[in-house]
């Protein structure tokens, strides 16, 4: 599959609502059954939102219901609420606590919460809320952190991860880019910093920790159609589509 290379999807609010209503139908059908959902999780540069959205597709025509699939743009829009601004959000996504975050979070009482940590905390609890709703795909935001601990006796959440060499994603870059590989680098270090700052701060852990994941791919060696049915025998061997 040639890599589309689009823009993430945002989210449409109506949807969700009227995708956990949905959601919370079905699972009054059978409360015993584990919820089940996938989590992927990418270095920048590499072809995560392709194998996101092609596994969503190949689900959708595999399984009895309807799978939905939840981008980390999408959880920082849905993060936003009266108390949390869009454009702090934004900047929180962005950048890693100020010494104002960390002076409030420290040494103020425990309900005066820092802007930071008001918008983690609201980010772990909606990829919380999607684990328990399940039949979703959830890419990025530490959402294989967030849940890769969840009671297994529950919840069935199914972590994978994409990744490359620093050379293999810094030319996918400048292609993609059309930009030379001076400025692909500053691109690739500038958002991959970014993206391993949010997780430590968000979660303390790094997300280049191999025991979170059941599969962790090489996008230099596999396509996102190669790792879309890897993924899919790996659902069938945890009789996802029973």
């Amino acid at each position: 599959m040639k890599s589309t290379h689009v823009n993430e999807a945002v989210l449409d609010l109506t949807f969700y609502r009227d995708w956990v209503a949905k959601r919370e139908q079905e699972r009054k059908k059978d409360k015993t059954k584990r919820t089940l959902f996938v989590t992927i999780s990418r270095d920048f540069g590499c072809e995560g939102y392709d194998v996101a959205t092609a596994l969503q597709k190949r689900i959708n025509e595999r399984s009895g219901s309807s799978w939905s699939l939840f981008t980390r743009k999408m959880l920082e829009e849905m993060a936003a609420s009266p108390d949390i601004d869009a454009s702090m959000v934004e900047n929180v996504a962005k950048e890693r606590w100020s010494f104002k975050d960390w002076f409030v979070d420290a040494l103020v009482p425990s309900y005066l919460q820092s802007e930071s940590t008001k918008v983690y905390s609201r980010m772990r609890t909606l990829i919380l809320n999607l684990a328990d709703k399940g039949n979703c795909v959830i890419l990025g935001a530490g959402s294989q952190i967030v849940t890769h601990r969840l009671d297994p006796k529950k919840f069935l959440g199914l972590h994978f991860r994409v990744s490359a060499s620093f050379t293999w994603r810094l030319n996918r870059i400048s292609t993609l880019h059309g930009i030379n590989k001076t400025e692909a680098e500053s691109l690739l270090l500038s958002n991959q910093n970014a993206r391993d700052r949010f997780i430590s701060d968000f979660t303390g852990l790094n997300a280049d920790d191999p025991s979170m994941y059941h599969l962790i791919f090489n996008n230099a060696k596999h396509t996102p159609d190669e790792m879309v049915e890897l993924i899919i025998k790996h659902l069938e061997m945890h009789s996802a589509f029973e």
